[in-house]
């Protein structure tokens, strides 16, 4: 039987926080629940970080915030110096989806099928109750992955380490989920394969797509038809009512093409809620 998995984060790339939580907010009405950084602005209060999560992000140049759509996150992360690797991808390849982020109940098996296929791992957050395994891109193609797992209580539970334990208030009503995650690519037979690979699960062709189904959520590949490069390139959210969100993009003079709000670089698109693309 495979493991549990299911779709529950996804990075977003940008060079300023602000700017882009200002636009997720006047569009979707989205709120900030977590992030390290000075949020106070959208009703954070500052928290010092426990001394593992300061170190690591730190280290690695980053500054965060979380905002919830439904029980799911979209993250966005802003370098805070050039020389890290999101600094380097965003003065490479500039801002948007960056990173695929699923929670798992063990990572081991996970593990077990990365080592097994020669994967690399691009980065390993090992904190007392929270383990992430992140899969470097340029072994499995078009974005990072990452298996995340809680190391207390029970997996599944709702809880989400990066979200901060109050993320539930923060909630806008009408919002589902993040459902699908979609990966541009030149060859997506081939990134699709190297996914299916490590998350031990197949990819099924499904109309112009190939998707590998998780847990209430999935994986698609789809052709690369801009010639911007193998990227996580769109988001699909289930809502009760995605044409609001449509129609204050468009107001804010925002790109909205064949459906999806271009924002930070990220295609949002929307999901029935019967799953119907």
């Amino acid at each position: 039987m495979a493991e549990r998995i299911r779709l529950r984060q996804i990075c977003l790339l940008t060079d300023r926080l602000e700017p882009l939580i200002d636009t997720l907010i006047a569009v979707f009405g989205l709120q900030v629940c977590h992030g390290k950084a000075d949020l106070t602005r959208y009703g954070v209060p500052y928290e010092e970080p426990p001394a593992h999560s300061a170190a690591f992000f730190s280290k690695h140049g980053l500054a965060s915030a979380q905002l919830p759509i439904g029980d799911t996150f979209l993250e966005l992360v802003a370098p805070t110096r050039h020389d890290t690797p999101a600094g380097r991808y965003l003065n490479r390849r500039g801002g948007g989806g960056y990173m695929v982020i699923t929670e798992v109940e063990q990572t081991d098996p996970f593990l077990k099928r990365v080592e097994d296929h020669g994967v690399r791992l691009a980065g390993v957050v090992d904190y007392p109750t929270y383990h992430e395994l992140q899969l470097d891109p340029r072994d499995i193609g078009a974005s990072i992955l990452s298996f995340s797992s809680h190391k207390q209580d029970e997996p599944f539970d709702g809880q989400w380490y990066p979200a901060g334990a109050h993320w539930r208030d923060r909630v806008q009503p009408g919002y589902r989920a993040i459902r699908s995650a979609e990966l541009a690519c030149a060859d997506p037979a081939r990134t699709a394969r190297q996914w299916a690979a490590v998350i031990g699960r197949d990819a099924i062709a499904v109309g112009d797509a190939l998707r590998i189904p998780l847990d209430d959520s999935e994986v698609r590949f789809v052709h690369d038809l801009e010639g911007r490069g193998d990227r996580l390139d769109a988001i699909y959210i289930e809502a009760d009512d995605f044409s609001t969100a449509t129609r204050a993009a468009r107001e804010a003079g925002l790109v909205v093409s064949d459906g999806a709000i271009v924002i930070g670089g990220l295609k949002f698109r929307e999901v029935s809620s019967d799953g119907a693309n």
